[in-house]
């Protein structure tokens, strides 16, 4: 098991409702069909995208101490940023799901989601979790397509998804303290 001590500390706070998360996290953050670069990589994206300080500091420091590159943390640190824009704008699309919005021009530059400090792959994995977190369908499966064409299961975009569900619950369970 990577060491968790800075998250270990912060999930030590949450109250007595929310074992199950303590218990949770330690399991999916213990990484499971994902590496060690991939767990917190993605768990590191969903906690910016999550925007709890505390959460993200610490998943921060115990990715650095799993030894996430430079890279890969610009990389978890971009998939949250972009995925902050184009998860309110193709929702929207999606939900409106007319010819007026779905045909016009994105217009927006996403540059950052090609010009990866990594390779795509990663960047496409770190963006699942945010992209569930927003309950943007196009998102998910555009991000799935991208994360299975570089060679990745069904098995790791899940460990993603429970990831940032748990970082989520976590969250929501703190501001309980």
């Amino acid at each position: 098991m990577p060491v968790m001590e800075k998250t270990s500390a912060l999930l030590e706070r949450l109250p007595e409702e929310a074992i199950d998360l303590n218990v949770n996290a330690q399991r999916v953050l213990g990484g499971e069909s994902l590496n060690t670069i991939q767990t917190w990589g993605s768990a590191l994206a969903s906690a910016y995208f999550i925007r709890y300080p505390e959460l993200t500091a610490a998943i921060l420091a115990d990715a650095k101490a799993a030894g996430l590159s430079a890279a890969h943390l610009s990389d978890a640190k971009g998939a949250a940023a972009v995925m902050g824009m184009n998860t309110v704008y193709f929702r929207f699309r999606h939900i409106m799901h007319t010819d007026a919005y779905t045909q016009k021009a994105f217009n927006l530059r996403m540059t950052r989601m090609k010009q990866v400090a990594t390779d795509q792959t990663h960047f496409e994995l770190y963006s699942i979790g945010p992209a569930a977190l927003a309950g943007c369908e196009l998102c998910l499966k555009a991000h799935e397509a991208a994360v299975k064409k570089g060679g990745l299961n069904e098995d790791n975009v899940h460990d993603a998804v429970r990831i940032a569900s748990v970082l989520n619950g976590v969250a929501v369970a703190l501001e309980m303290v």
